[in-house]
């Protein structure tokens, strides 16, 4: 009987659970569940699909232990970490625990890892540190804890405490599977047989705990004390809790099959998440709420965003996350098509929804009802929506024209009434009572239920009218299929857009409450009216519908989404179109059963009690907008990886290449656990991206061809909530050179052409010199032929004609007067002979070349002063230089006359010449002690001679200056400064610097 009665028993709390348990998968609507789920597993990435631990480190990833190894998740991507170098198969990872430092424990089945902050950003396996509580089971760790600073490591084989780099066993050999900590410090620890207390000193045990419980000592698995004080068990029976010193028991509550709880984790909001053998539930004061049904959970962890993370035993990770819009369908009472094309909210706040072929919908707070050909509405499928001055409802329909919805009747408007379309897009109530009605076959006008039909005739840009509104300055717009008119006095104007855009179809338009007139196209994106004009002001967005909240923000709907963007980013957007606007987008991540949004008009609106309503191809989508909370905090912008070639590498501070093409992939991630599917990143390399790119899925650059150089590698992204971190990071590459590209080598050879060039050039000048010298050689050579032929033949003739002119002269008495004519004759003769012969020996050069000019000069003295008592004396000064041929002929000819003047016309005892050989110049200094010269003829010359202006003259050939110092009786002085560059030769094969240098210091 006892038998019979206990499986009686046993039966009806099967029974009873089973009922339960389909009451809460009835309460599991995914569509009414606050909560989202997200699966991933290894088909994303993970390890293993056996999940153990997971925790959030400072820098924003999510670290997940499993059986295949420790790995990193940033949203999006999976890492692995290996933590042994060189093997194939990673460790199994138990425990993961943040500590206060932000540095990472790990516990494995082989020991304790210490992963420093400093490697958590950029992993590095020398920097992680390998501890060991013991030999055997005690390296398997459990559990981990930190309680006033110190570690506490549970493990198969004890309770340890990690104290000063050293473990110091706290209970030995006995498995340690969970561990919590009370508000004043306590432990709470669960081994293998039994629950205690460390109190600090001591070990407290509860024998009468189990019984209290109703299971047996072994049978409590976990004990937690909640941020209320009540303390909370997990037992084989299910939850109980201890408040007051009285145990209450959530129902259900028992020991039949599926009752039992194992773990319960408190998030940071305080929700209490348990899992149980029949899935992972929310602990509540009544009882357990369900959340996923037949997940085996092991591990639950909340991340910093409020995101519950589950670590299954078999199905991998699972992201539970709040729902942010609700999808209403059939099942709230709308048509069963489900498309609402047109959403409106009236003056009273009440929702009316147009649906594609289902009708028209009114919201009462709770449900929809439908109105449809048997209510009169005769053609149900709705496209547009607008509520008049009268409140009087208006309803545009693909196929039956217009509707007046008064006091529960409907009237048509069709073409039999001058309706120009069966199809009405748009509507536009205007101020004065009437109604501007778009259609695809022209734009009416409906006044006094009387239609003027308006079309291209009338300044249209086509009769396809895909909008038509009133701004509050009472100015009618339409947007047609092929741009936008505006209506002025009878006519339209059309509205000018860039020369380039050609025939643009534009759809709604609308109006904030700033007075900005918006434009929205699906080929420019949004666009600004102004001054009849049309103002890009960002081509990315391409929305078919917008409304303004109360806090200025501008919701829109289009094919792609839902976008929520405040009024001055979009501003900023159209002052500086280089910068990312900041926006939300929302798709089916946030519960939306799909991103694309009808697009009737209009098809989002905003009712008094703020909410959004949204029109999308799988229903109705609604958002509270006082739940929204607006992040503001940047993402972590972080290099993850560097691959050259096919060589892994850890991106460190910069990266740094070696010389030659190389194929680079520069990895880079923004972690964001909340949103990552919104997270958008943008990259550029100085040097190489003329502009920002956008980065793809693999969030990856790749370079093949990066120029020699230092150059940034800038990425910058958005959070989750579209808010853009504009600064971002900054990652240097550093391309070396080949040697030839060096710097150092690029001089060296730059020296080495200006080398060349200056060979180039002073063999050039050489050639030039040499061709001239020998010019000078024919030139002194024809001189020198010239001399001897005035010499053997003139001379020589005039010679013997003065002596036979002397022997006739002698045969004439003296006291004959023609005799004293003939004496004068004879004694200018000589004069005009020795003039001849001093020009034939000036032909004919008296030096030779191959001495100096001193030497010339004093050769040529001691051929004037020959058997004279006059003394001529040459000195020279300086180092001797070899003279430039041209220079030294002129040079020693304007010696050579200058003492022959003096020894001729001087009547002095002795003339100097000295040789300055400076090395900027050449100086001649010819003094004798003689009468000196009259002023009358330095300054205009000896009538007949030309000595003073030839001798001028030769100086100016050479760049020199012939200066004369003379005064009556106080001798001659006679100076010629020739500068060095045009004197030596010498110079020639001087540097640039030192000619110029020597050509300064002969100016001064």
């Amino acid at each position: 009987m006892r038998e019979k009665a206990r499986f009686r028993r046993t039966a009806i709390g099967v029974l009873i659970l089973q009922m339960w348990f389909v009451c809460q998968a009835l309460a599991l609507d995914p569509q009414a569940s606050s909560y989202l789920r997200t699966d991933f597993n290894v088909e994303q990435g993970l390890p293993d699909n056996e999940v153990n631990a997971i925790t959030q480190t400072a820098n924003g990833f999510l670290w997940v232990g499993t059986d295949g190894g420790l790995a990193r998740f940033d949203g999006e991507h999976f890492t692995q970490i290996r933590l042994r170098a060189g093997k194939s198969k990673e460790i199994p990872v138990s425990f993961l625990l943040t500590a206060q430092d932000g540095a990472l424990w790990v516990g494995t089945d082989s020991g304790l890892a210490y992963i420093p902050s400093a490697a958590l950003d950029h992993f590095d396996r020398s920097l992680v540190t390998m501890y060991h509580p013991g030999g055997g089971p005690s390296d398997r760790i459990a559990c981990l804890l930190i309680r006033d600073g110190v570690l506490w490591v549970g493990t198969a084989h004890g309770l340890y405490r990690f104290d000063r780099g050293h473990f110091v066993t706290v209970i030995p050999a006995e498995p340690i599977s969970t561990m919590d900590q009370t508000s004043d410090g306590h432990l709470l620890i669960i081994t293998e047989h039994e629950f205690v207390e460390w109190d600090g000193a001591r070990i407290l045990r509860y024998p009468d705990l189990p019984r209290q419980l109703g299971v047996h000592s072994d049978g409590i698995f976990q004990v937690h004390e909640d941020r209320h004080h009540v303390r909370w068990f997990c037992t084989s029976a299910g939850i109980a809790r201890l408040v007051n010193g009285s145990f209450q028991r959530l129902a259900p509550y028992g020991n039949f099959e599926g009752s039992a709880a194992f773990r319960i984790y408190e998030d940071p909001q305080g929700n209490l998440w348990t899992n149980k053998a029949s899935g992972l539930f929310r602990a509540k004061d009544n009882g357990v709420e369900g959340l996923a049904l037949g997940v085996h959970a092991r591990y639950m962890y909340s991340d910093r965003n409020g995101t519950l993370w589950v670590a299954t035993g078999s199905e991998g990770l699972l992201r539970f996350t709040d729902r942010t819009f609700r999808m209403y369908t059939q099942a709230d009472g709308l048509p069963n098509s489900n498309i609402p094309m047109a959403v409106l909210a009236a003056h009273d706040g009440t929702l009316w929804v147009g649906s594609n072929c289902g009708g028209l919908s009114r919201f009462d707070g709770k449900r929809f009802k439908t109105y449809s050909e048997k209510d009169g509405l005769l053609n149900s499928c709705v496209w547009s929506l607008a509520e008049d001055a009268k409140h009087d409802l208006w309803i545009g329909t693909w196929g039956g024209g217009l509707f007046r919805f008064r006091k529960g009747h409907f009237t048509q408007y069709s073409t039999p009434q001058g309706l120009p379309s069966v199809v009405v897009l748009s509507l536009a109530p205007a101020r004065d009572g009437s109604l501007w009605i778009a259609t695809i076959n022209g734009l009416s006008h409906m006044q006094n239920e009387h239609f003027h039909n308006y079309g291209r005739a009338d300044g249209l840009s086509s009769d396809r009218v895909i909008t038509v509104m009133e701004d509050r300055a009472g100015g009618i717009w339409a947007a047609t299929d092929a741009g936008i008119d505006h209506w002025v006095g009878d006519h339209f104007v059309a509205v000018r857009g860039a020369p380039e855009e050609g025939d643009v179809p534009y759809g709604p338009l609308t109006e904030d409450s700033f007075g900005n007139l918006y434009a929205f196209s699906s080929v420019n994106g949004i666009s600004r009216i102004e001054d009849n004009r049309l103002l890009s002001v960002n081509g990315a967005l391409q929305p078919a519908g917008m409304v303004e909240s109360r806090e200025h923000d501008f919701w829109m709907s289009g094919r792609d989404g839902i976008y929520r963007v405040a009024a001055s980013d979009l501003r900023r957007s159209e002052l500086d179109p280089d910068s990312p606007v900041n926006y939300t987008s929302y798709g089916p991540a946030d519960g939306l059963a799909t991103r694309e949004c009808t697009t009737g008009q209009p098809n989002i609106a905003i009712t008094p009690d703020d909410k959004l309503w949204v029109g999308t191809l799988k229903g109705l989508a609604m958002l509270d907008l006082r739940t929204q909370l607006r992040r503001d905090r940047k993402p972590a912008i972080l290099m993850e990886g560097v691959e050259v070639g096919k060589t892994l590498r850890n991106p460190g501070s910069e990266l740094v290449l070696e010389h030659g093409k190389a194929h680079v992939d520069l990895h880079f991630t923004a972690v964001d656990l909340a949103s990552p599917e919104n997270v958008r990143l943008q990259y550029r390399l100085d040097g190489v991206d003329a502009a920002w790119f956008d980065a793809d899925s693999t969030r990856t650059a790749t370079y093949t061809d990066i120029p020699v150089g230092v150059h940034a590698f800038h990425v910058r992204a958005s959070n989750g909530d579209g808010v853009w971190d504009r600064e971002g990071i900054v990652y240097n590459v550093n391309q070396k050179p080949f040697f030839y590209q060096t710097v150092a080598f690029q001089l060296a050879a730059a020296m080495a052409a200006v080398l060349l060039l200056v060979g180039l050039y002073q063999l050039r000048l050489r050639q030039a010199a040499a061709r001239l010298s020998a010019r000078l050689e024919e030139r002194l050579a024809e001189r020198e032929r010239i001399a001897r032929d005035l010499h053997d033949t003139l001379l020589q003739g005039f010679q013997g004609l003065i002596l036979r002119f002397h022997d006739a002269m002698m045969e004439i008495p003296e006291t004959e007067p023609a005799r004293r004519l003939m004496e004068t004759a004879l004694d200018r003769a000589d004069e005009v002979m020795a003039e001849g012969r001093d020009r034939v020996v000036g032909l004919h050069p008296s030096f030779d070349r191959a001495r100096d000019l001193a030497q010339s000069l004093a050769r040529a003295g001691d051929e004037i002063a020959n058997g004279s008592e006059i003394k001529i004396s040459v000195t020279t000064e300086g180092q001797v230089q070899t003279l430039d041929p041209e220079a030294l002929d002129e040079i020693y000819c304007i010696g050579r006359e200058a003492m022959v003047n003096a020894f001729r016309h001087a009547k002095g005892q002795s003339i100097e010449v000295e040789v300055d050989y400076a090395s900027w110049e050449l100086r001649l200094r010819i003094r004798d002690d003689g009468r000196g010269i009259d002023p009358k003829i330095l300054e205009d010359g000896r009538p007949g001679h030309i000595g003073l202006a030839s001798m001028r003259e030769r100086a100016e050939r050479v760049g020199g200056q012939l200066d004369i110092i003379s005064g009556p009786g106080a001798g001659t002085e006679i100076e010629l400064r020739v500068p060095a560059a045009k004197a030596y030769r010498g110079v020639l094969d001087e540097a640039p610097w030192q000619r110029l240098w020597h050509a300064t210091l002969g100016r001064l």
